[in-house]
C-alpha cells in the first residue's frame, strides 16, 4: 500500500474562507497549501523543461517524493496581454490530448481534483489550481489511494464531498515522461489562448 501523503498542519490562517496554492519553493519542494494545512507533495526535481509559445510559457518538472514516487508538475502562464480562452478544466482537457471524459473527486473554488479519461482509454489523476485566467498549475501521476487520501484530508476542513473513483489512475514513471501534449497547433489554432478580453471593453 502507498504511504499517506506527508503533510504538516499549521495554525488556522484563513478561517472562514478557502485558500489554496500550488508552487515550488527555493528548496525544490512542491508545496500545496490549503487553508490551514500544508502538504509536501515532492522534495526533489529530477528534470525540468521550459516551453515557449510566444505569448504562453509552460514550465514542466519531473519530481520525486520521499517514497521515491514520481509526479509531474506543470505551470502555464500567459503574457500580460493574453489569457486562456477556456476555463481551467476545459483547458486541462485540451492539454491532455483532448481528454474524453472527467470525474470530479473534490472541488473547492479554484481548486479541483479530477480523474481524466485519455484517448488511449487510460486514466490520470490531476490536482489542478486555476489561479486566474492567465495562470494555471497542476500536478499529476497520483495513485488512486494517494489521491483519495489527499481529497479526504481536504474535505475534513471544508466539509465538501469526496467522490469515489471507479477506475485506476496511471501511476507516473520517469521513463514515461510528460503525458501532456503541448504543441503549436494546440496553442495557436484551438486557440488555447486569446487576447485579454478586458482590453476589448468587456
Amino acid at each position: 500500500m502507498q504511504k499517506a501523503l506527508f503533510f504538516l498542519l499549521f495554525g488556522a490562517l484563513f478561517m472562514g474562507c478557502t485558500h489554496s496554492s500550488l508552487k515550488l519553493n527555493k528548496k525544490e519542494e512542491l508545496i500545496f497549501d490549503y487553508n490551514s494545512s500544508q502538504f509536501l507533495l515532492s522534495n526533489k526535481i529530477v528534470d525540468s523543461k521550459l516551453l515557449s509559445y510566444k505569448d504562453l510559457f509552460v514550465k514542466q518538472y519531473t519530481l520525486i517524493n520521499q517514497e521515491n514516487r514520481v509526479l509531474f508538475y506543470e505551470q502555464a502562464r500567459t503574457t500580460l496581454n493574453f489569457e486562456f480562452n477556456f476555463n481551467a478544466l476545459y483547458t486541462l482537457m485540451y492539454i491532455f490530448n483532448d481528454a474524453q471524459e472527467y470525474e470530479d473527486v473534490y472541488k473547492s473554488n479554484n481548486l479541483r481534483l479530477v480523474q481524466l479519461k485519455l484517448k488511449n482509454e487510460t486514466y490520470i489523476n490531476v490536482l489542478m489550481q486555476g489561479s486566474d485566467t492567465q495562470v494555471m498549475s497542476y500536478v499529476y501521476g497520483f495513485s488512486n489511494e494517494e489521491f483519495l487520501k489527499l481529497a479526504a484530508t481536504l474535505a475534513e476542513e471544508s466539509k465538501n464531498e469526496v467522490k469515489p473513483l471507479q477506475n485506476a489512475g496511471t501511476i507516473a514513471s520517469k521513463s514515461q515522461g510528460s503525458l501532456t501534449n503541448w504543441n503549436d497547433k494546440l496553442v495557436f489554432f484551438t486557440p488555447l489562448i486569446t487576447p485579454l478580453r478586458i482590453m476589448g471593453g468587456r
